[in-house]
């Protein structure tokens, strides 16, 4: 143990203070009577000792290893700290996909010269919109031939895109309809998806894929009391959907 050099002459002094005391004392031929000195002297002594163990051991001790917090982690939760959110980055992915898909059906469109349509890309869905004078007859669910050409490219690409559920949903206006085959807007509807749905899978878009709805006049887009606004609303809707992945068919638990 090395012991700092003013420690050792404080102690020397104190030595010397004590020496000349005594000498002083025997050269006057007194009797010590100093025994309190000599105590107070002693227990000095020990203090300087004890302060210099005192010293010695935090010189030689281990420096604590500084540790910085993030505030913005104080309150959180085990699990926050551990795992911390992360970004919606698939979400992002399908949207950039939707949009690539976007691009292509637009060609397909341009390629058979559909004019009266709409695409739009929202809420990781894709919809198609077909107008109801270049699909339908008024009052009929039959397809005309003019929009078939682009179906069935459309089906083409439907099976090179695996991933994607198939959702045909038909919305009319609210003219009234009542006839043996339609008794009202709701089969008429459920009759124009059922039709365009069908033609995919004739196109071979796997069944499992496709999902019909009939709406109809319930889901307008348009004004009902302009003509304008009723031409809108008769229309069919093809939706594209991310496929959710499941490691098993869900009736086959049945």
């Amino acid at each position: 143990m090395i012991i700092p050099e003013n420690l050792i002459s404080e102690l020397e002094i104190s030595e010397l203070k004590r020496l000349r005391l005594k000498r002083q004392s025997l050269l006057e031929g007194d009797e010590p009577e100093d025994s309190s000195l000599w105590t107070m002297l002693d227990i000095m002594t020990l203090v300087l000792a004890f302060f210099i163990m005192l010293y010695s051991n935090q010189t030689h001790k281990p420096q604590a290893v500084e540790t910085k917090h993030d505030p913005s982690l104080v309150g959180q939760t085990v699990e926050t700290v551990k795992a911390p959110a992360k970004p919606a980055k698939k979400d992002h992915e399908s949207e950039l996909d939707l949009l690539t898909i976007e691009d292509r059906l637009h060609q397909v469109m341009e390629k058979s010269n559909i004019s009266n349509y709409s695409i739009k890309v929202a809420n990781n869905r894709l919809v198609l919109t077909l107008g109801e004078e270049i699909s339908f007859l008024s009052g009929q669910a039959k397809l005309l031939d003019y929009i078939k050409p682009a179906l069935k490219d459309m089906a083409v690409f439907f099976i090179t895109e695996p991933g994607y559920k198939i959702i045909v949903a038909g919305h009319t206006d609210n003219t009234p309809i009542h006839t043996a085959q339609f008794p009202s807007n709701w089969e008429l509807s459920a009759a124009r998806a059922m039709s365009v749905a069908g033609f995919l899978i004739d196109c071979r878009v796997a069944p499992e894929r496709i999902n019909i709805e009939g709406f109809g006049e319930y889901r307008p887009i348009g004004d009902n009391t302009h003509f304008l606004g009723r031409e809108a609303n008769r229309r069919v809707e093809i939706s594209l959907v991310r496929e959710a992945k499941k490691s098993e068919n869900y009736y086959e638990s049945f």
